[in-house]
């Protein structure tokens, strides 16, 4: 670290290079980052301008004298710009992130009804977090209807425009997403959405009238379309592929992979799965379902077991998030979303060559599992459950699975305890 760099800039980059080190970064990584975050502080100090102050728009600035100055020495642009703008980057906005607190920062509203559309939301955002206690992934999509609902109709003054909603108006919004090739289950999401949002205006006087249930959603009807679901081979195919590979990436997956088909687990119960929730005296596993809120306790089989005893022994890395799954590339944290869990499935689907027709989630595992219980004569309620449904009826859907060979990846039923 250069000496003429003033006191201030010597401290953050101090404090960058140990939050590198903490996530796992290699030395030549880190190295090149604290690279890039020395000579962007000159330039905030040229400029005049604080860390804890930068915008998206001073990175840009200073991504586009470095593209300048690169085109002067080499006499050509980069053969990605988009790729270089990439890495040149991504250090500064780790520095950012980790003097900021995080990245980008939140966007300013460019004007009054922004403002306001923003208020709102946050509001509503509020009572679906707080008095409504939904799950975080229904809260996102309650919320993106509601940002595009509310711009669509904001105009110049969002009080007016909500005062002057009429059933017309919010039927030709809805007509207008529909023509555009909208799946019928997706148009009846928009439709449930909507009708939560028009409520809250309601409650919370933004509205005169109460046009929620004017909301007509599309008709569904129970058991009309086939769960997708995967066969015992390409089960067992998967699961011995997994199993040969003793890279540390390959022994994380089969653990993954062993929860999947052995109880059925959403990826964001996989994702949530923490330390505390093994209890390895007890050979007992406890589940959290986002879903409902409660917690399952199943037991914990032998081939799980040993699944997440290697993992944990040979290949987590060190880490203090105490969620069980871990990226195995820095930063070393916990998987932030689902998202890893579908590409982790999708590379060991393509590595033994099986292509499904629908759906190639891990909810196949899910369907294969539950189909498997129901045609062996489970009852209803100790597969319900086991997946951590509320009612009958969620379970029951599988029962439309008429296929012999999922009887074989029947199990030993690892009886549910059920928790509030």
């Amino acid at each position: 670290m250069s000496s003429s760099i003033p006191a201030d800039d010597q401290a953050i980059l101090s404090a960058f290079e140990s939050h590198l080190a903490s996530a796992g970064f290699t030395r030549v990584r880190a190295a090149q980052h604290l690279e890039t975050a020395e000579a962007f502080l000159g330039y905030l100090r040229n400029v005049g301008v604080a860390v804890a102050a930068a915008t998206p728009e001073h990175l840009s600035r200073y991504l586009r004298t470095r593209l300048q100055g690169y085109r002067r020495r080499h006499r050509r642009s980069p053969h990605d710009t988009r790729s270089w703008r990439q890495r040149e980057g991504a250090g500064i906005r780790r520095l950012l992130a980790h003097v900021q607190g995080r990245w980008p920062p939140e966007a300013v509203a460019a004007n009054e009804t922004e403002s306001a559309v923003n208020f709102v939301l946050k509001d509503y955002e509020r009572a679906l977090r707080d008095e409504r206690v939904l799950a975080s992934a229904t809260i996102v999509h309650r919320l993106d209807t509601a940002r595009r609902f509310l711009r669509h109709v904001s105009g110049r003054d969002l009080t007016a425009a909500l005062g002057q909603l009429s059933v017309t108006s919010i039927d030709q919004y809805i007509k207008r997403w529909a023509t555009t090739g909208m799946a019928r289950s997706t148009c009846r999401a928009l439709c449930i959405n909507l009708r939560s949002l028009l409520r809250f205006l309601r409650a919370t006087s933004r509205m005169p009238h109460d046009l929620a249930p004017s909301v007509i959603t599309p008709s569904s009807y129970r058991y009309e379309g086939l769960p997708s679901t995967i066969s015992a081979e390409q089960i067992r195919a998967i699961l011995a592929a997994a199993r040969k590979d003793r890279s540390d990436t390959g022994i994380r997956d089969y653990a993954v992979l062993q929860l999947l088909t052995t109880y059925g687990l959403r990826a964001g119960e996989i994702c949530q799965l923490r330390l505390d929730d093994i209890d390895w005296r007890g050979e007992r596993l406890w589940i959290r379902h986002a879903k409902t809120g409660g917690r399952t306790c199943l037991p914990l089989l032998p081939q799980v077991g040993e699944a997440l005893l290697s993992y944990l022994r040979q290949v987590r890395p060190a880490c203090p998030d105490r969620e069980v799954f871990i990226r195995m590339h820095a930063p070393r944290r916990a998987f932030l979303a689902r998202t890893a869990i579908y590409s982790l499935l999708r590379r060991h689907l393509a590595g033994v060559g099986i292509r499904l027709n629908g759906k190639r989630g891990p909810h196949i595992f899910r369907h294969a599992r539950a189909a498997s219980l129901l045609m062996t004569g489970v009852p209803l309620k100790t597969v319900g459950d086991l997946l951590g449904h509320r009612s009958a009826a969620a379970t029951a859907v599988y029962l439309k699975i008429d296929d012999s060979r999922l009887r074989e990846v029947a199990l030993s039923l690892p009886v549910p305890e059920v928790s509030p």
